[in-house]
């Protein structure tokens, strides 16, 4: 049958479209990150429960072809915690495998902190590197770091909320003088947008909120001081 992949909201409940509401009342199974965050959804949409099957990084090989049997068998929606499955998330695997076997798969968009954020940065960005997560360990972060010094556009980073502060900091250590555009719960109740030098923003203190990060290419330039 198929697979429609269904963005629900990030941070504000009221960010689901009608045909997201639509495809999850007529999908006959939900694939879904975690079953709590899933009954939730369809309590708060008046959906009436219905089979659900977990897909996250626990997830097994075995488990995955089961979860392809039903893309094959039957209508099927996937949904992550919040946000649009696929992105950044194991639903990527499952749209892969389906996409192989000439099963049909579909998306319904929804809320977007990546778009929220280009569209508060007040910068015309026409191209743009989106580098996501960086890696966990610290090493691995550092090459990485170096490695995207070479990166000539923008570069948009993410992390877990309670990395905020820390992810700022180290990019500060490489690029102290880039300026630097800090989206912090741009979909939920404490949507704040910072624009300055990244060594500016790594003195802030920071709250355990999600964020991204936009890390302009031009590097500022001090004006030379004035003689008198």
């Amino acid at each position: 049958m198929s697979l429609t992949l269904v963005s629900t909201p990030i941070g504000n409940p009221d960010d689901i479209t009608l045909r997201a509401i639509e495809t999850l009342k007529v999908s006959q199974s939900i694939i879904c990150e975690e079953l709590k965050p899933a009954r939730v959804l369809l309590k708060r949409l008046c959906i009436p429960e219905k089979p659900l099957y977990e897909l996250n990084e626990h997830s097994q090989e075995s488990e995955l072809k089961e979860l392809i049997e039903l893309c094959r068998s039957k209508k099927m929606a996937l949904i992550s915690d919040c946000g649009t499955p696929g992105f950044s998330d194991p639903g990527a695997d499952l749209v892969k495998a389906c996409v192989k076997e000439k099963i049909q798969v579909d998306v319904n968009p929804g809320a977007s902190s990546l778009m929220a954020l280009i569209a508060l940065c007040g910068i015309e960005l026409k191209e743009f590197y989106f580098v996501g997560f960086l890696p966990a360990e610290r090493n691995e972060r550092a090459k990485k770091l170096e490695q995207l010094q070479w990166v000539k556009v923008p570069m948009v980073f993410m992390d877990t909320p309670y990395r905020l502060g820390s992810t700022i900091k180290e990019l500060a250590l490489v690029w102290p003088k880039r300026s630097g555009i800090v989206g912090v719960d741009l979909t939920g109740g404490h949507h704040q947008v910072h624009r300055d030098l990244l060594g500016e923003l790594s003195k802030k203190e920071w709250p355990k909120l999600p964020f991204m990060i936009i890390v302009k290419n031009r590097i500022y330039k001090v004006a030379p001081a004035r003689k008198i």
